[in-house]
């Protein structure tokens, strides 16, 4: 009888811990939203003029993670959310440092226009 018993339990323990294994993680709808704002902010540091290929796989990955979101498939969409928000964090920062290396560029040759201009006045 205590055979059965300790069978009985180790065969409710075993059903308990594959069906916590089994269990679907929730849809990633909270970080969905987060990463669909971290495109936003990345297409207004310029993305689509400085970061297109960043920006375009964090897009392809949003959509991605959204239709395996849809088919309930949570854990693939919960990753290819989390790559899509770094792919657009990347976007944004790269478009940010692509914007200001272009303003120094910009500030080098007004520079150099400006120290042409002072020499030509002061040559006779």
């Amino acid at each position: 009888m205590k055979s059965n018993h300790a069978a009985s339990a180790a065969l409710v323990g075993a059903a308990v811990i594959l069906s916590a294994c089994a269990t679907t993680p929730p849809p990633p709808s909270s970080e969905m939203t987060r990463a669909k704002a971290a495109i936003e902010q990345a297409q207004r540091a310029g993305a689509r003029e400085y970061s297109t290929e960043y920006l375009n796989a964090s897009m392809a990955k949003m959509e991605m993670a959204e239709a395996a979101s849809a088919k309930g498939n949570n854990a693939q969409a919960t990753r290819l959310v989390e790559e899509s928000y770094a792919d657009a964090h990347l976007a944004q920062i790269s478009a940010q440092s692509a914007k200001s290396a272009k303003a120094a560029a910009d500030v080098d040759r007004s520079i150099v226009t400006l120290q042409d201009e002072a020499s030509r006045t002061t040559t006779p």
